[in-house]
């Protein structure tokens, strides 16, 4: 058998993505998944909770979503959806658990006024113009969301990509900030692997481990 896993998937050459068996180098990244406090659930540890996952470029968001869930070592599946975020923390573009992906807007478009409020108030007054017509730009013309499924670690763009934010079930709302650590030239030879973490995980239902 391959080391390679000879299947028929998108091949990464800088940045081209070819239908046809994989035979060229990808790269290897290391990603730290932080969990922000959930107040709702009581989850206010003390110090940061965080997974560091070691992912290669062929492997999709949903897969990426699969490692997240066993290492924080939930159960029940829930929905989920991913943010890529430029480096002044702008939000860039969606991608939605492929069973509700329908091809839509990331967000919810927002008109002037609503633009004006939120930089107003939660924009920090250090950014740059630049910054700011970018999030206008984004907010009043939302790109198609992406489907998680089809979606590989190695289309995301390493230019613009600052960081990502990951929500996991939209109810309870785990949050989780997601950051690129390292990349190396070389291709994992099964799934993603957790290689460093700190903190426990909280338990999913909390109500129901005090049963």
């Amino acid at each position: 058998m391959s080391t390679e896993r000879e299947v028929t998937i998108a091949r990464v050459v800088d940045n081209i993505y070819i239908s046809g068996p994989r035979t060229a180098t990808v790269m290897i990244c290391v990603f730290r998944v932080w969990l922000h406090p959930n107040l709702s659930l009581g989850f206010e540890p003390d110090d940061e909770v965080w997974r560091d996952i070691e992912i290669d470029g062929s492997h999709t968001l949903a897969e990426f979503h699969g490692a997240i869930f066993e290492a924080f070592e939930r159960w029940d599946s829930h929905t989920y959806e991913f943010i890529t975020r430029d480096e002044n923390g702008i939000a860039l573009r969606s991608y939605v658990h492929p069973q509700f992906y329908e091809g839509g807007p990331s967000w919810r478009p927002m008109d002037d006024a609503e633009i004006d409020r939120f930089i107003k108030q939660a924009v920090p007054d250090d950014a740059t113009e630049a910054a700011k017509q970018r999030f206008r730009d984004l907010q009043s013309n939302p790109p198609p969301e992406g489907n998680a499924a089809e979606t590989t670690i190695g289309e995301l763009d390493s230019d613009t990509l600052g960081a990502l934010s990951y929500t996991f079930d939209m109810g309870d709302n785990w949050e989780h900030y997601i950051e690129l650590q390292n990349t190396q030239e070389g291709l994992l030879e099964g799934d993603p692997v957790v290689v460093d973490e700190q903190g426990a995980a909280p338990p999913q239902y909390p109500d129901l481990d005090e049963q």
